[in-house]
């Protein structure tokens, strides 16, 4: 496992900054409200929290994995459908108590684990969803719809990988969102609280994932660049409506709130910016200097307290979707298509332990969970995902 990003990406690459380029500096205050530092275990730095990885992983034994076996057999006899997986339905009572303290560190600890040693190349499609979303539902007892929100079904599992291996018939030119292809992908954070990725096969190389703790940033942030903290805390124009839209649909919310407590962040900059296939609509005032120049110091900060998460075939990886920001590096499949890169992703909520979230992001968190179970859809094979402007960058 690397010690630090590694080889990701060049840090003026990230930034879009060229060479030499100067950030502006100013003695503005901290927002009202936003304390001076934060001290807690998420607020961690790569050295520190590298030296403690063995805390945050859950290596299954022999045993656990027949319960997961037993549990998986006896779900697909209850007749019962995916969107009713639970505790109850999924039973793990040899696992459940060593789950709670995992689960501990969503929260209060870190802000992420690893569940290691599951065996996807033993289970098929089908089971292979059971189990992710089965483990997941001791975590959360809240799935998030992903993607395209204004559909009666939604997906609760969305694939993660080249999509062009499997659908053919997509022109290279085609629209394929970032999970959908083999770039990197900058800093960011997804709509919900915590991420859960199932990793089924890793690439031939590259697909690196990384995170960062949006703690920490603050805290560096708070000493040296708080005109940064004003200008996060302040109400940005997100465009929510895709281009070409009869009405553009847009809402004013900030990229960081500290709110009972916690720093609560929602970082994303596709609907700020646009991207290269999906511009920003005209219609929309452009983000100004101050706001590019902040999330240039945020990608910066990010870039250089990420640490790299090892992942193996049979690895869920979870983290706090409020308090991190992840990414990853590019990567290449093997050319007999037998190596890929697969991923399952899972959003989700804990209604007793999750975070309290702030006025402006409850009217999405409604959108992405409230909703019956029977919403919730479960594709066995990867597909295209909706087009979305959140998430990535």
């Amino acid at each position: 496992m690397a010690d630090t990003l590694g080889p990701f990406v060049d840090p003026q690459a990230l930034l879009g900054l060229p060479g030499g380029h100067k950030l502006s500096k100013s003695r503005a205050e901290l927002p009202a409200g936003f304390p001076s530092t934060l001290v807690s275990p998420l607020a961690w730095k790569p050295d520190e929290i590298l030296a403690r990885r063995v805390e945050t992983i859950l290596q299954l034994t022999p045993s656990d994995l027949a319960e997961i076996g037993a549990a998986i057999a006896e779900f697909k006899n209850s007749g019962l459908e995916r969107c009713q997986l639970s505790p109850e339905t999924f039973p793990l009572p040899g696992l459940a108590e060593r789950f709670a303290a995992c689960k501990s560190c969503l929260h209060e600890g870190p802000g992420f684990f690893t569940i290691r040693g599951l065996t996807p190349g033993r289970w098929n499609a089908r089971e292979n969803v059971i189990v992710h979303a089965g483990i997941a539902s001791y975590f959360g007892n809240k799935r998030a719809l992903q993607q395209h929100f204004s559909s009666k079904q939604a997906d609760a599992i969305l694939h993660v990988c080249d999509i062009k291996q499997d659908m053919s018939n997509i022109g290279e030119d085609a629209f394929l969102a970032p999970g959908n292809q083999t770039v990197g992908i900058g800093f960011h954070s997804d709509n919900g609280d915590n991420v859960s990725l199932y990793c089924r096969q890793v690439a031939a190389s590259g697909g690196d994932l990384y995170l960062t703790s949006t703690w920490t940033i603050y805290n560096q942030l708070a000493t040296s660049r708080k005109d940064v903290v004003r200008v996060l805390a302040e109400p940005w124009l997100w465009q929510v409506s895709r281009l070409g839209d009869g009405d553009v649909q847009s809402k004013n919310v900030p990229l960081f709130s500290f709110h009972d407590g916690k720093l609560v962040t929602n970082y994303q900059k596709r609907p700020l910016r646009g991207t290269k296939d999906e511009p920003r609509d005209p219609r929309l005032q452009t983000i100004t200097f101050q706001q590019e120049e902040a999330l240039s110091v945020v990608d910066k900060l990010a870039f250089e307290n990420a640490i790299s998460v090892d992942q193996q075939a049979g690895d869920i990886n979870f983290f706090n979707n409020l308090a991190l920001l992840h990414a990853r590096s590019p990567f290449v499949d093997g050319e007999d298509g037998q190596v890929r890169r697969h991923l399952t992703r899972l959003i989700f909520r804990d209604e007793a332990e999750g975070w309290s979230i702030p006025e402006h992001m409850k009217a999405d968190w409604a959108r992405y969970y409230e909703h019956d179970l029977s919403a919730e859809m479960f594709q066995e094979e990867p597909c295209r995902w909706a087009w979305s402007l959140m998430g990535h960058d």
